[in-house]
């Protein structure tokens, strides 16, 4: 028979067992928790670089791992990015990243290991952050070699998304060597499509530039891409307009009718050539019974917009000539014409100085901000964005009729020796139909004349006083005709 004591320290003992377990439980469910310790001030700063190993410019033999030292811990998430390994590119390719994150410092190798003889470059995006999603906004590089010379080479320059007439945001650069084993030297663009490429050994290259949309550093069928041959013996500059290939050639995805049913505009699903040209007898407009529609005109994009330019200029000239009164008074005189040009000079300077002093204030206040928060002031990126040298291309065209299309009837347009990009040539047709008449009765114009409000208002007050009715007269007594009547007979 247990005694009473004994049965206390046994329930005593299941009771710490209880809670020592419960508190290993807080315990690795806080170490687990990667989200920002509490109490303490606010965390604004971004991580910082303490050390990179092995050093930059360095040759050695092949290391085990680069390994890179923040100064505070940094999130396995980074900013843009479903995992670290994703903003790291190892040039040359061998196999792909692999980065290992332990609290502070981050690992990176390529999966199939450091050749010998060898020049890496190192490249890491903008996105690591830490854990109160601080991150660093710059690109993060290293170049270091297995053995041999690090070459004061590069290949710079820019790549455009044609279509889109502005820069590829993050385009992956490659260069591909002329040599039996195809080594392949990769880099990342920045948000403005600017790219270098640095380090390379010198020789003919193949340079490929593509939007990597999903991010598996391999250029797939439905990316936009271009490429370009170079010899580099120090420095190449090479341009890249990427855009859709494919062998389907162009389809017409829209036609819009507009001006009384007078012009159509026609949208092709991808843009044409630069030197593309629509003679009229390259548009075929079918009415259903398949009798042909007469074509005025058919234009290209910037046709269409420079002609739209004169006509406009046109009817502002013809406006002014039948109104000389309205018409911008002209300085007729060099007196009057010096006075005029010396007051925009003087505007202009105004203008600069003021917008140089709000950036100074600007700069100013940005930099005591900084420091009250413990960081360095980082100017913000003022180049402008890069300008395509090729001309821009164009989705749309304009075809001018010499007859108004019938209201809600289909019709059939056919647009023949179409080029795309791919110098694919096709003759797309598309059929649409025209809106209905537009019977809506349409409001009279209201009357604009103005009223006279010279004329003096009555202020006379009226007088609301009840005034008594006033009874109706009596009748007049009418005389006795009778008796007269009567003596008269």
């Amino acid at each position: 028979m247990m005694s009473g004591s004994g049965r206390v320290s046994r329930e005593l003992r299941q009771r710490l067992q209880v809670m020592a377990v419960a508190i290993a439980s807080a315990v690795a469910a806080a170490c687990a928790n990667q989200g920002p310790p509490p109490g303490g001030p606010p965390d604004v700063a971004s991580p910082r670089v303490l050390a990179i190993t092995p050093e930059n410019n360095s040759v050695i033999g092949k290391p085990r791992n680069v390994e890179i030292r923040f100064d505070e811990v940094i999130s396995e998430t980074p900013k843009g990015a479903q995992d670290l390994r994703e903003l790291v590119f190892i040039s040359p390719k061998s196999g792909g990243a692999r980065v290992d994150w332990s609290r502070s410092r981050i690992s990176i190798r390529p999966t199939n290991g450091w050749k010998p003889n060898t020049v890496y470059s190192i490249q890491i995006r903008p996105g690591i952050q830490d854990l109160r999603q601080n991150g660093i906004d710059s690109i993060i590089r290293l170049v270091f070699s297995t053995g041999g010379p690090i070459p004061d080479t590069r290949v710079v320059g820019v790549a455009f998304d044609w279509a889109a007439g502005r820069g590829l945001s993050s385009a992956v650069i490659e260069a591909i060597a002329d040599d039996k084993d195809s080594t392949t030297y990769q880099a990342v663009a920045d948000s403005s499509g600017r790219y270098e490429l640095r380090h390379l050994p010198a020789g003919p290259y193949l340079l490929r530039a593509y939007a990597d949309r999903n991010n598996n550093r391999e250029l797939e069928p439905l990316e936009i891409w271009d490429s370009v041959r170079v010899t580099l013996t120090e420095r190449a500059d090479a341009e890249f307009y990427a855009f859709a290939r494919d062998t389907v050639g162009l389809r017409i995805s829209a036609v819009e009718v507009s001006d009384s049913n007078r012009v159509l505009k026609i949208t092709f699903d991808k843009p044409y050539r630069p030197e593309q040209v629509f003679p009229i007898e390259s548009v075929i407009l079918k009415r259903p019974d398949s009798s042909l529609v007469p074509i005025r005109l058919a234009q290209t994009a910037p046709e269409y917009v420079r002609a739209d330019s004169l006509r406009k200029k046109a009817v502002a000239d013809s406006v002014a000539a039948a109104n000389p009164s309205k018409a911008p008074a002209v300085d007729s005189t060099p007196a009057m014409r010096a006075r005029a040009d010396s007051v925009i000079r003087a505007r202009r300077a105004d203008s600069i100085e003021a917008a140089a002093t709000a950036a100074r204030r600007a700069r100013q206040l940005a930099e005591r901000e900084a420091r009250q928060r413990g960081t360095r002031y980082v100017p913000p990126d003022t180049t402008p964005p890069p300008k395509m040298k090729r001309p821009t291309v164009y989705t749309d065209m304009w075809i001018r009729l010499d007859t108004a299309l019938a209201p809600q009837t289909q019709y059939r347009v056919e647009v023949s020796g179409v080029r795309s990009l791919g110098e694919i040539v096709k003759s797309p047709s598309r059929t649409f139909t025209t809106a209905r008449r537009d019977t809506t009765r349409r409001p009279a114009p209201a009357d604009t004349a103005r009223r006279d409000t010279t004329a003096r208002r009555d202020t006379t007050r009226r007088d609301t006083t009840r005034t008594p009715a006033t009874p109706p007269a009596t009748p007049p007594v009418r005389p006795d005709t009778t008796s007269r009547r009567n003596h008269t007979r």
